[in-house]
């Protein structure tokens, strides 16, 4: 257990240790919008005295994810590219679905 926990050690000094370059900045962007959503549904659930996921949360899922998703492409990790391939698609549903709802309620039509 003390092995591994040093080599895990070793590894994580190793990669903190990098060079930083645009692909950092791309994984941090996608790390800090991915979370803010988390702040933007927080407020305005506050705001409202309810539990509501705004628009914003999608749109800032979305962002979040392809940037993350560039990142775990460039980092070359295949767990980290499906963790956010995937739910990219559902995030783009759920806006999917807020317009389809929006235009049913409005009287919209397809043409």
């Amino acid at each position: 257990m003390t092995v591994l926990l040093a080599s895990y050690f070793d590894n994580l000094l190793q990669n903190l240790g990098g060079t930083p370059n645009i692909m950092t900045a791309v994984g941090f962007a996608g790390n800090i919008l991915f979370g803010s959503r988390f702040l933007v549904q927080w407020y305005v659930s506050e705001k409202l005295k309810q539990s509501v996921i705004p628009i914003q949360f999608w749109y800032l899922s979305i962002v979040g994810s392809i940037f993350s998703l560039i990142y775990a492409i460039y980092i070359g990790k295949m767990p980290f590219i499906i963790g956010f391939a995937f739910p990219t698609i559902v995030y783009v549903r759920n806006l999917m679905l807020i317009a389809a709802g929006k235009k049913k309620y409005t009287g919209d039509k397809k043409t």
